[in-house]
């Protein structure tokens, strides 16, 4: 039986007769988490020193013995470590990567990188595969970038993983869902157990990204949506996507306080509009109604010059009235409800001809078009600006798939678009 190094630093440790002797017995190498040892000399015959002791058990010579003469298996214990040209290609990949901020140059160093690693720690190839994973994102293959997390995973949580810095699997796992919900708002369709996968990947990545540790995990998530209120906003909307109504509730409320205390007001409103609308898909219509009346009063408060961010506010208020509309028609409110379908209508295409205006002036005056940026879209950031308009409410594909709507919600709006028939 071979015995581990700590195990038979704690044997020789309760060992009177071979207290004065541990450092005769050294593994080579020894391990940087150990004490440090005197290594033998190859001059050193260890059976003659071992042959001294007789109170050793036969059971603990040999665990000695194989720290003094490595068994025939030890190269696959300790894989050979890398050369200076695997070294060289890992600096370069990573140089090129996040000094030069070019993925496509990136991409095959990367790809050369993770073939020579083949043979290192699980904890190493983890980050490699985590790294991929992130320079795929970046060129928009998001089902790539999926899979490498996913490997990415399987290190960190496989035997070994442990050993890798406490950074990988929060990163990961935000990798990962960030990588499905990009998937799904590009225009596939997930089911509800790939929606919960993602909220478990968001979950995970919170909870870990705590910089205390709380006394319940609860307590740890709350303080890891307050270090990335973006990623919170995120896991509310993979939980809509679940059919975790109230518990997107929960998590976009957090994420509306993260984003208030650093101070971004449009973001934080945002959010709370989305508490509102994920609660409108529960059985607790006077909450949501409470909840939604007063996120839409707190539009007024936003300001701003940036244009994109007052359109989504705009956009996303509109979204809100709709369901709250929705809620009003279904308790028989016909009035209350009419008129919030009509200020939402209104505001939504005054927000189309506000951006049709905008782009008329700036053809005439003959600028260039802004340039925009190629991202995957899975932030808060990607909500419907000028897309959204009224009768794309009357698309249950739109609503169901895009807006991620409740089922109990979709119906309700189902039933006020037919107020005009």
């Amino acid at each position: 039986m071979k015995l581990s190094l700590s195990a038979f630093i704690t044997i020789v440790a309760t060992t009177s007769t071979i207290t004065n002797t541990v450092e005769a017995f050294a593994p080579i190498p020894v391990p940087a988490a150990s004490v440090e040892l005197t290594t033998v000399t190859q001059q050193q015959q260890p059976q003659k020193v071992l042959s001294k002791i007789p109170q050793i058990s036969s059971s603990l010579t040999e665990g000695i013995a194989n720290f003094i003469i490595p068994p025939a298996n030890a190269a696959e214990a300790s894989p050979k470590p890398p050369t200076n040209g695997e070294i060289k290609l890992l600096r370069d990949a990573f140089s090129v990567l996040y000094g030069e901020r070019n993925p496509e140059k990136a991409e095959p160093l990367l790809n050369q990188v993770v073939d020579a690693w083949e043979r290192q720690a699980p904890d190493e190839r983890a980050a490699l595969y985590r790294v991929r994973g992130d320079c795929y994102m970046e060129l928009l293959k998001a089902e790539d970038a999926a899979k490498d997390y996913t490997i990415a995973i399987d290190f960190l949580n496989g035997p070994g993983g442990n050993k890798a810095d406490p950074e990988e699997l929060p990163a990961a796992t935000l990798g990962r869902g960030r990588a499905m919900r990009s998937i799904a708002n590009s225009g596939t369709k997930l089911s509800i157990e790939q929606y919960k996968q993602i909220s478990n990947d968001y979950q995970t990545s919170l909870r870990l990204s705590s910089r205390e540790e709380w006394d319940t995990d609860e307590e740890n998530e709350a303080d890891g949506a307050t270090r990335n209120p973006y990623a919170a906003w995120e896991w509310g909307m993979a939980k809509r996507g679940a059919g975790d109504a109230k518990g997107a509730a929960e998590v976009h409320s957090l994420a509306s306080l993260a984003f208030k205390d650093i101070g971004d007001r449009a973001r934080s409103v945002i959010s709370a509009l989305d508490a509102g609308i994920d609660l409108a898909g529960t059985e607790d219509v006077n909450e949501a109604r409470k909840v939604l009346e007063s996120a839409i009063k707190s539009t007024t408060s936003v300001e701003g010059r940036d244009v994109e961010l007052l359109q989504r506010v705009i956009a996303k208020e509109g979204e809100a009235r709709m369901a709250l509309a929705s809620l009003l028609w279904s308790s028989n409110e016909k009035a209350a409800a009419e008129n919030q379908f009509g200020e939402a209508c209104g505001r939504l295409d005054q927000l189309q001809a506000d951006a049709d205006a905008r782009e008329k002036a700036r053809i005439k005056s003959g600028a260039m078009p802004p340039i925009k940026i190629q991202k995957l879209p899975f932030t808060i950031d990607d909500t419907k600006g000028p897309q959204l308009s009224c009768s794309r409410f009357k698309n249950e594909k739109f609503v169901s798939e895009s807006l991620l709507w409740p089922e109990s919600l979709q119906q309700k709006l189902t039933s006020l678009n037919n107020l005009s028939k």
